[in-house]
């Protein structure tokens, strides 16, 4: 039987007038999304890290692209196939990526017959967490997406509970393969999310039925292709897991690690909701797995991810966990401390609503502030490099090349910008120039001006010798005091051919 309501409990947005309130609740978070993707794009053309490197991998269709999934790639490489390389539709993905995982918090929340409050409370919470409010939305990629169909994939299993229909098994499975697709340490949400519904005798009821057939055999479907590519190249799939490599140290030293990291993730969330909740610590509403299970099932994922996460340490030595890592396996925090807050908060609700809409507003105000006030800061950063120009002027001078090659991501990502139908080849790409050429080759190298030209040497065939280098440099964007240069050469392929 469903627990009661306390009779002062604040009223449930419900029906109509619910959806519509939540349908607002997502329409301005989604333009306050399109307004901050579009006010970075206004202050820079120039591509971040982790942009760069999806105008790279994006050249072509492949079954994996290294230490991550290719999913987030493939969604790059369709925007492409439409708009061409640019910057833009990389912001727009963002947009759409982050206003899903918030309308799939807020149909969770709904799932969970949260009261406005509730509702509030969780926005609010996410906002104030550094990796969702700013991160998110300045440079992360597969990280987003990750996190975007792990919630999706709560909240199909929230659905399947509540009518066990094939068709949403099908979702699961299809959902789940994604997941994968998109971020390895997916399979640590997975498995605790599984863990966790296996405890509930609801969902125990719900998932365990021939149907769960339907939900392995479509991630085994979607997952086939890009799993044999794993088979064949074990050592880039695996190449993340260097990350976590022992260090000096005890055992246990991994498991500390870990707590460290999650602490530090949920910072400053986790300090608002203490001092929200703890003066109202005897009231707090726990589930009763019986009659409210999908609240039990949010308040028991926290220690299903703990017992996950300490075996993988333990199996695997991994003594360096990183607090951004948690993203996708940690989103839900808000939404578990949610099912447990009574009604009644008051003044501290408004109070953590006030802190949330603070941070937001602080990011909308640094995401192109960090790169518009370089010049009076003294601050630079990445955005603030004007690596699109520089290579556009190379080409001014010089005429376009048939082949770029750079030493790293960030220069061939922008490079890229610059030549959208010019191939880009950078060391990480493990690429080199052709051995033979049926015609003459135009290449122009980049070299960052802290890379090590040996890097951009071995690129080249055999026998060719890395040419004399080049200066150019241009006044950094909204930072002209601080000029921003790299090192450049023209190389002719094969060598007989000579540039005019």
């Amino acid at each position: 039987m469903r627990a009661q309501q306390p009779a002062n409990a604040a009223p449930a947005p419900a029906g109509a007038a619910g959806d519509t309130w939540n349908l607002r609740l997502w329409l301005g978070i989604s333009l306050y999304l399109l307004l901050n993707a579009g006010s970075q794009a206004l202050v820079s053309g120039t591509a971040d890290q982790d942009q760069a490197e999806q105008l790279l991998l994006s050249q072509h269709w492949a079954l994996g692209y290294g230490a991550q999934p290719p999913l987030y790639t493939y969604l790059v490489k369709l925007l492409f196939l439409c708009s061409g390389s640019a910057l833009w539709p990389l912001l727009a993905l963002k947009v759409v990526l982050l206003s899903s995982l918030v309308g799939a918090v807020l149909l969770i929340g709904r799932q969970l017959r949260f009261r406005g409050d509730q509702q509030l409370f969780t926005l609010a919470g996410m906002a104030l967490i550094p990796q969702f409010i700013w991160e998110s939305q300045r440079d992360l990629t597969h990280s987003v997406l990750a996190t975007t169909l792990a919630a999706g994939t709560l909240l199909q299993l929230l659905w399947l509970r509540q009518r066990p229909a094939p068709s949403r098994f099908i979702g699961l499975g299809a959902l789940l393969a994604l997941g994968l697709l998109s971020k390895y340490s997916f399979a640590v949400f997975a498995a605790s999310l599984l863990l966790a519904a296996l405890s509930l005798p609801a969902f125990r009821r719900a998932l365990l039925r021939p149907a769960l057939a339907l939900a392995a055999a479509t991630a085994l479907l979607l997952l086939a292709p890009h799993l044999g590519w794993v088979l064949q190249h074990g050592d880039l799939a695996l190449a993340g897991l260097a990350k976590t490599e022992r260090a000096a140290g005890p055992a246990w030293s991994g498991v500390l690690s870990a707590l460290k990291a999650a602490i530090a993730f949920l910072t400053p969330f986790w300090l608002a909701a203490l001092a929200l909740l703890w003066p109202q610590r005897h009231q707090l509403q726990r589930a009763d797995p019986a009659g409210a299970p999908d609240q039990a099932l949010l308040q028991r994922l926290p220690l299903a991810l703990l017992a996950v996460l300490l075996a993988f340490v333990l199996s695997t030595g991994a003594t360096r966990i990183k607090d951004r890592w948690y993203q996708s396996l940690l989103f839900y925090a808000p939404l578990s401390v949610a099912t447990l807050a009574p009604p009644g908060a008051g003044r501290r609700l408004r109070w953590l609503v006030g802190s949330g809409l603070a941070a937001a507003a602080t990011a909308a105000l640094l995401l192109p502030g960090r790169t518009a006030l370089a010049g009076l800061t003294g601050k630079s950063s990445r955005p603030n490099y004007p690596l699109p120009q520089l290579v556009a002027s190379l080409v001014q001078q010089h005429g376009s090349p048939d082949l770029v090659l750079a030493s790293n991501g960030l220069v061939g990502g922008n490079a890229r910008l610059a030549l959208p139908a010019v191939p880009v080849i950078t060391p990480q790409a493990g690429a080199s120039l052709p051995g033979q050429a049926h015609r003459p080759l135009q290449v122009l190298l980049l070299l960052d001006r802290d890379d090590d030209p040996a890097d951009l040497a071995a690129l080249l065939p055999p026998g060719q010798h890395l040419p004399p280098l080049q200066a150019i440099s241009l006044p950094k964007r909204w930072a002209p005091q601080r000029p921003y240069g790299i090192r450049y050469a023209w190389l002719a392929w094969p060598p007989q051919w000579g540039r005019p």
